[in-house]
Order: structure tokens, then sequence, then C-alpha cells
């Protein structure tokens, strides 16, 4: 069993290398259905839950340490390929269907608390805050609407475990629902003038030079810089009480991207190859502390997290008819909200690369908002309590 933490980090490491390798060795159609991003999820969790390793302080100071600093310089080089005239073009359709995604989440949790109050906990219009605040905007906003309401590590146990099994599950679904794109777009109806346009000139832009080993050391340099610069900022802005340091971080590495866009550094070459390796990473250490295991503990919690994900899901599919947006967007701005900028980052790679910085965008709105969301949600659940 591994309980220090660069074993760990090489375990996580060479399961990405493996599974990659996998699918570009042996191509197949169950690829197609699992690539092999959602398999590096489900193996990790797989060996977490058969004690691979064990989450001593070690191991996940180790996995925080990695995961945090990945995730800026991540979407530094993500942001690098990134257009400001896409929010022009298509800002009001976007931000409608990121918000009212947020807003479907909250439905959600309102309907299932009035379904299934009698079967959860007397502290549950608490615990459904704060799981609703981590459901639209992060871990971030999940810990300030915990410490605002004062809600107990023993009461926040199940619905903890719901929510970090079921986002898991909610992720490769979307992911593994790519199949059936072309059905659900005659659903949806969706109409992509404008979006089809956004597309092409994303796939003009970003790194057109040589990549070699100077320009992918440059990047991985560069993006490490960013990030640590980013951390640093980041704490010096949260000391004045705004926000948490970690949503700046990304602001951060998400702006200093997107302004370096249009220079010659914006055209160098190695940044999708960094950033596709470091998002795979930072995809199994989301799934690295989630024990299959203990899906038998908490059916009741379970049950309450799947029918809010199915009532959200559905509403957002009808919102998605009503705006005549595509698959990949609904896709994008459920995840945006459920999980974060590097989950909504792997169903835009999902999907397509080029929707990234989009999906960067939605997830910040929902770090803006998520707390902001949770108070409410606890607040309509204990009036209805």
């Amino acid at each position: 069993m591994i309980t220090t933490g660069f074993p760990f980090i090489a375990v996580m490491a060479g399961l990405c290398g493996f599974l990659v390798w996998i699918e570009q060795r042996y191509p197949s159609r169950f690829f197609q259905w699992f690539p092999s991003i959602v398999l590096v999820m489900f193996g990790s969790m797989a060996l977490y839950t058969a004690g691979v390793w064990q989450m001593t302080p070690e191991v996940a100071v180790a996995r925080a340490a990695v995961r945090d600093n990945l995730i800026p310089a991540m979407l530094f080089l993500m942001s690098l390929r990134f257009d400001l005239s896409i929010i022009r073009k298509l800002g009001s359709r976007l931000i409608l269907l990121m918000l009212g995604s947020t807003v479907t989440i909250m439905i959600g949790f309102v309907v299932t608390y009035l379904l299934m109050n009698t079967f959860l906990g007397d502290e549950t219009p608490l615990t459904f805050g704060v799981m609703s605040a981590g459901w639209t905007g992060g871990t971030q906003n999940f810990v300030a609407v915990k410490q605002a309401l004062d809600v107990s590590d023993s009461a926040m146990a199940y619905t903890l475990l719901m929510g970090a099994l079921c986002y898991s599950f909610w992720l490769i679904l979307i992911i593994a629902l790519k199949p059936f794109k072309a059905r659900l777009q005659t659903f949806l109806r969706a109409e992509d003038n404008g979006l089809d346009e956004v597309m092409e000139r994303l796939s003009g832009l970003g790194q057109t030079g040589k990549t070699d080993t100077q320009s992918l050391m440059l990047m991985f340099g560069a993006s490490l810089i960013v990030a640590a610069l980013s951390h640093h900022f980041g704490g010096v802005i949260a000391g004045f009480g705004l926000l948490n340091p970690m949503v700046w971080a990304i602001i951060i590495s998400s702006v200093a991207g997107i302004a370096l866009a249009s220079t010659p550094v914006g055209k160098l070459g190695g940044g999708d190859e960094i950033s596709s390796i470091m998002l795979y990473v930072i995809v199994a250490l989301i799934g690295a502390e989630v024990n299959l295991s203990a899906i038998t503990k908490a059916p009741m919690y379970l049950l309450s997290g799947v029918m809010i994900l199915a009532i959200h899901g559905a509403l957002l599919l009808l919102l998605g008819r009503l705006l005549r947006m595509n698959l990949h967007m609904c896709g994008i701005a459920s995840i945006a909200n459920i999980g974060s900028a590097p989950s909504a980052a792997v169903v835009a790679a999902a999907y397509d690369k080029n929707l990234m910085p989009i999906a960067i965008i939605m997830a910040l709105i929902g770090s803006m908002i998520g707390s902001f969301v949770g108070l409410t949600v606890s607040e309509i659940l204990q009036m209805l309590s």
C-alpha cells in the first residue's frame, strides 16, 4: 500500500500514460464510448477502492499540491487559444445557458428535498445548501458556505459522499453521451448560427509553431511560473477578503493566457501537448479519493443525488432546446456548475478542444455565484422545513 507522496503521484502519472497508450495502440469502438480520459478517472477510483494507496496526510498534501498547481498552469496554456471576440458573438446565449444550468441545479435540490426529506437527516437543509454551493461553484464555494452555515463535519459525511460519487459519475455520463450527439441534436433543434463561425475562428488560432523539445520546455516552464505567480497574487488579493485564493489563481492564470493569446507567445508550439498531459493527471487526482465501495453506506443520499442530477439534466435539455444549443454546450454548462474549470475542460476536450476557453469562462461564472446559490438554497429549504 502506498502511503507517501511521490509513489502516489507516480502511480497517477503511470495510469494516465498506460491508458492513453492503450487507446492509441489498440483503437476500437470501446474507446469511442469510454475514451481514455474517462477510463483514467474510473481507474483512479478503482485503484483507491482496491487499497493501492491510503489517503495519509503525506499523500493528501502531495495530491493537493500537484492538483492545485497544475490547474492554473493548465488553464494558462489552454487560454492561449482564446479569442475575446467569441464573447461578443455568443455572449448572451452562453451566459443564459450557464445561468439556466445553475437554476436547474437549485430546482433539483429543492424538489428532491421535498420528496426525500423524511429519509434524510435533520440538518439536510444546511448540508444541501453546502452541496449546492459546491455543485454550482466548486470546492472553494463548498468550503465558504460550510463555514458560513457552521455545518459540522459529521453532518456533512453522507452528503459529501453523495457529492463526490454523483459528481464523478455525472462527469463520466456526460462524456459517454458523445456517441449520441447526432441524435440529441435533433431533439435540441440545435442552431449553430455563430457557433460554427466561432469554432472556425478558434481552429485557426493558437499555437502554429513547431513543437519540439525547446518549445515543450518553454511552455512547461512558463506555465509553472504563471501558476506560482497566480497563487501568490491570488493569496494577496484574497487577503483583502475578496473571494478565495484558488478562485483568484484561476482568474489570474486564465487572464494571463488570454492577454498573451494575440502575442507571439500564443503562436508557440507545445502548449496543447503539455496542457493535455496536465489535464489527464488532474482527472486522475479528482478520482483518487472516491471509494466505490462506499456506495452501499448511504443509499438514500445517493438516491437523492441521482434525483437532483436527473432533474437538472432533464431541465437543462429543455433549456438547451429552447435556446437551440447543441449537446456539447449543454454538457459544458452542466459540468462547469457541478464540477469546476478542470472538469469543464475535460468535457470540452472530449467533444472539441476549441471549446475549452468557453468552458473556463462558464466555470469562472459558477465560481463567482456559487456561494450565493448555496446560501439561497439553504434559506429556501429551511423555510420549507
